[in-house]
């Protein structure tokens, strides 16, 4: 019985807490729809910026005009996995608006893995001499400073109760935005290539952004 009761408190002080969060987030912001273009906004201004970043950096590859398939590949699964931190990170800035959990990563693993699986191409999966793994997800990693920078700034306009799973989102979607840039200059297509080192690098910034996320979005 004394379980019970506890759990029941639990549950009614969780509840007394979304709705603080969520009354303190539409003071902040004057509601969620605000919010959600606000965060959308500044996803493709970091975009934006890491695209720039890679571009000077490093430069475009030669034969980005003419790349099939494969580029395709890479350029949807970043993409899936930014699409599902967009919506993750939402969720984390607006109580009451569903449970963080991993399934909306589901699509940019599958296209990871089918890719990877159906790849021909005989490219290895470490790299080359010229586009070396350590290479790749240290790119990224600098690629995704921007949107790290930027996309904290608006998550504190937000209302987040659960600090650390936030950060770990908004690194999450950061990493795949720079890998989103990175895809532009890297020339390596091969599937288990794409499928090891970019989400490698887009799981190192989440724990950047985990660990970020615990100081600087606790209320």
């Amino acid at each position: 019985m004394k379980r019970e009761e506890e759990v029941a408190i639990a549950a009614r002080t969780d509840g007394l807490i979304d709705r603080l969060a969520a009354q303190a987030g539409r003071s902040r912001l004057g509601g969620p729809l605000t919010f959600k273009v606000a965060l959308v906004a500044a996803a493709l201004a970091s975009l934006g910026l890491s695209v720039a970043l890679v571009l000077a950096w490093i430069g475009a590859r030669p034969d980005l005009a003419m790349r099939g398939v494969p580029f395709a590949y890479k350029i949807a699964s970043m993409l899936a996995l930014g699409l599902a931190g967009l919506a993750l990170a939402c969720r984390a800035a607006l109580p009451g608006r569903g449970k963080l959990t991993a399934t909306p990563f589901l699509p940019a693993v599958l296209i990871l893995a089918f890719r990877a699986a159906t790849d021909r191409s005989g490219l290895s999966a470490l790299g080359s001499s010229d586009i070396s793994a350590g290479g790749c997800v240290l790119t990224i990693l600098g690629a995704s400073l921007p949107p790290l920078i930027i996309l904290f700034g608006v998550m504190r306009m937000g209302a987040v109760t659960r600090p650390v799973a936030a950060g770990a989102i908004v690194g999450a979607l950061s990493g795949s935005l720079g890998a989103i840039a990175y895809a532009l200059a890297c020339k390596n297509d091969a599937g288990l290539f794409v499928a090891i080192w970019y989400p490698l690098a887009v799981m190192l910034t989440a724990a950047v952004g985990a660990i970020t996320g615990k100081r600087a979005l606790t209320w």
